[in-house]
């Protein structure tokens, strides 16, 4: 006896495929749970400044942080090289890890006539940024002094300059 084709009976000998939808839903919320937490701590620690710098010394009255005052004055003296077209001498104001890099920099960027004045310091974390202003190669400029306030002593760590 044949029988008639036709849908085939239905397999109730297998348990039907289990939903891991809500395991991976709850392991995804987890992770991002202790993403947010690490993140939370880290900005905490670093705004409020209870990072230690690796290596550095207790702060004291002789080893006190560079301010904005002393950011700014050495920014001044690093714009008066460059308006002066002495590349050696505001290069020698840069941090050792960056004197290369600077050095290209103001190769590229720096040719005279230079007349640029700095702006307020602001800081940004442990880099001071001085806005500068004026003109090198007879093209208006603007842009900004970067200070690293985390090396001893305070140095340049770069210039960046755009065309107005």
């Amino acid at each position: 006896m044949s029988y008639p084709p036709g849908p085939a009976a239905p397999n109730y000998g297998q348990p039907p495929r289990k939903n891991h939808a809500g395991l991976i839903i709850v392991l995804l919320l987890v992770l991002l749970i202790a993403v947010l937490g690490v993140g939370g701590v880290l900005g905490y620690r670093l705004v409020s400044g209870k990072t230690a710098r690796p290596g550095a010394a207790p702060e004291t009255s002789a080893t006190k942080s560079p301010t904005a005052a002393d950011a700014g004055d050495l920014a001044r003296r690093f714009v008066a090289q460059l308006n002066a077209n002495n590349p050696t001498a505001a290069t020698a104001l840069a941090c050792a890890d960056s004197k290369k890099v600077l050095t290209v920099v103001l190769r590229n960027d720096i040719k005279p006539p230079t007349k640029l004045t700095t702006g307020t310091p602001y800081v940004q974390e442990t880099i001071f940024m001085v806005p500068v202003a004026g003109t090198t190669k007879g093209t208006p400029v603007t842009g900004y002094v970067s200070l690293h306030a985390y090396h001893e002593p305070l140095c340049v760590s770069m210039l960046n300059l755009t065309p107005r």
